[in-house]
């Protein structure tokens, strides 16, 4: 028998949907309270959100009249018509996140406009509104949410360790504190404070403090129209993608597009892990979908391969430079005055102890605080609180002017290879060459593999090969779905330089080959590209690869003693490949010693 739910049961699994674990209800309120125009929010959990959620803000707050209302399914400030839906620029608006938080839990919500003499104190269990009544109240709003999911018992036994949403959940403050560096976040774990930013809008500062292994890859500032923010150097990679942070119009997101193009921005000089990246898109709203997903996490943008490549190109600009060179001493020495990540030089910061709480020693060993302790620790945050409070300031402008900093940064230079001199030559293989206040060293076969593959992909991409004639012609034989599918691989085997044509059942006839490939070296390489093409419908792939295989094998190796007129023709040579910073593999062909690393390794600095 079908029936329809009571709005009891149906609010729960509404719930459910949009708050699936502590970190869902913190995103939801901390969202609303930048939206609200806060200059200050602060963040306390205690056993990982799941006893205690409590989030205050010096936003615009909601009057006496609306309070029960915000609360309601549906019911929202951000949104009145459909045709909003196409242009949103807040981070809530669905009107879901009060009503669902305050389904699951014992929520209290203390509430002052700036222009109301009191304020709202609403009371709710279950979504159930126990009591309202007026109260004094500092402007803003603070919500409290105690036993988060106490009545749906089913999903709470789903909820992880106390540390494993504790972590989760700081994770989350520290990205938006990333972004919106104008605003002053405070978190506090257990009574205790783990971190609070200065609120001063300096992205750099915060990314110092609160991602110290993001800090210390090398970042280089990205300064390019809609993509701002800061991109590690090609050899500071990290094991995994926690080093990225994407937002999109204010959003924390995550993106298959925005991934693809960082990668491609660094055209092939990514050898190994995921490059580190704190980058800000801005778009026209209307050409990102928010609403796919009830955590709006995830995003859909109208016209990826814009997007794609504006973000490639940003990256490309900002890595394209002497920033972007991997520096060769170490990067453990002591030093007193550690380099700005606002340097465009691109230097890396250094290891230094904090005045804040270590967030990782302390998650590592979290545990449950008594009861006294908690009182203890609910008295003194109110207390900062208030401290706060006293001397927060309303900011009515845009809040999206959180990097700011970022966008009006010089771009780096490109990199300019006029302006090397020639001091040495080591170990017949690396090249020493200065500039004005840094050691280049050079790989010479590296270097040598880049200049081959660029000359052979410029072969393969202008059709400049002419097939070099053979005086006896070989054959290749292909599978039969190969020989009956489309023949745009005999295409590319033309275009790289083949004189092949089908020859009927099953084989194909070559009657001249590139003239960087021997013999037989081109009749496997005709063979396994056919059979490739059949398997994906066509393999670029394969060229590549093949011809960084051949521009390996042609270039000079290591210990091959190269004169210094040679020295000099393949620094020109370098000079003019559109990627001079890496060979084919993603390996460096030079790294950077700047005068301040060799006298720090003497103990001078």
């Amino acid at each position: 028998m079908i029936k329809v739910l009571d709005s009891f049961v149906a609010d729960k699994i509404a719930a459910g949907e949009v708050i699936e674990r502590p970190v869902s209800a913190v995103k939801e309120l901390v969202e609303n309270s930048i939206d609200a125009g806060a200059r200050t929010i602060i963040v306390e959990i205690r056993n990982g959100g799941k006893s205690y959620i409590r989030i205050t803000d010096d936003g615009c707050g909601i009057s006496f009249d609306e309070a029960e209302t915000a609360f309601l399914r549906h019911a929202t400030s951000k949104i009145s018509s459909i045709t909003d839906l196409d242009r949103i620029v807040s981070l809530g608006f669905r009107g879901e996140a009060l009503a669902s938080i305050a389904a699951v839990s014992r929520l209290t919500m203390v509430t002052r406009t700036a222009d109301s003499p009191s304020g709202a104190k609403l009371v709710l269990h279950g979504g159930q509104v126990v009591s309202k009544e007026r109260t004094g109240a500092n402007k803003g709003t603070t919500v409290i949410a105690e036993d988060l999911f106490y009545n749906t018992p089913a999903r709470r036994k789903f909820m992880k360790s106390d540390a494993r949403e504790a972590s989760s959940i700081i994770e989350l403050i520290q990205q938006y504190a990333v972004f919106y560096s104008d605003i002053r976040f405070m978190m506090i774990n257990n009574g205790q404070t783990l971190f609070s930013t200065a609120g001063d809008g300096d992205v750099s500062a915060v990314i110092k403090m609160l991602y110290p292994d993001i800090a210390r890859r090398g970042l280089i500032p990205v300064s390019d129209g809609s993509v701002t923010g800061f991109v590690s150097d090609p050899g500071s990679t990290m094991n995994t993608r926690k080093g990225q942070l994407f937002f999109v119009n204010g959003r924390l997101v995550s993106s298959n597009v925005i991934e693809k193009g960082l990668v491609e921005g660094y055209q092939g000089r990514i050898f190994s892990g995921f490059p580190a990246a704190v980058l800000f898109i801005d778009t026209d709203p209307s050409t990102v979908d928010v609403n796919i997903h009830p955590g709006k996490r995830e995003i859909r943008f109208l016209r990826q391969d814009e997007v794609r490549n504006a973000i490639s190109e940003a990256v490309r600009r900002a890595v394209m430079t002497d920033a972007g060179i991997p520096k060769g001493f170490v990067k453990n020495i002591e030093s007193s005055e550690p380099e700005s990540l606002n340097n465009n030089r691109g230097t890396v910061f250094e290891q230094q102890e904090s005045e804040q709480t270590s967030i990782r020693d302390f998650l590592s060993g979290l545990q449950r605080t008594d009861t006294a302790e908690t009182a203890e620790a609910e008295v003194k945050t109110e207390t900062e609180a208030a401290e706060i409070f006293e001397i927060a300031e309303v900011n009515t402008e845009d809040q999206y002017t959180a990097f700011s900093s970022v966008e009006n940064a010089a771009a780096p230079a490109p990199f300019d290879f006029s302006d090397l001199a020639f001091k040495g030559y080591v170990f017949n293989t690396y090249i020493i060459m200065q500039g004005k206040d840094e050691l280049y060293i050079f790989d010479q076969h590296a270097a040598h593999e880049r200049v081959f593959y660029e000359k052979f992909m410029r072969g393969y991409d202008n059709s400049s090969h002419a097939p070099q004639p053979l005086l006896t012609a070989f054959t290749i034989e292909v599978s039969p779905d190969v020989y009956s599918m489309d023949r745009d691989w005999l295409d590319d085997l033309r275009r790289m330089g083949y004189d092949i044509e089908d020859f009927g059942e099953r084989t194909f006839i070559i009657r001249g080959i590139p003239p960087y490939m021997e013999t037989g070296e081109a009749a496997g390489f005709a063979a396994g590209y056919a059979e490739a093409a059949g398997e994906t419908g066509g393999s670029n792939r394969t060229v590549i690869d093949k011809l960084i295989m051949r521009s390996c094998k042609s270039a000079v190796k290591a210990n091959d003693k190269l004169s210094e007129l040679e020295i000099s023709e393949l620094m020109e040579k370098l000079s003019r490949c559109d990627n001079p910073y890496s060979c084919p593999h993603g390996r460096p062909t030079f790294i950077r010693v700047t005068a301040y690393d060799i006298e720090r390794s003497f103990r001078r600095k």
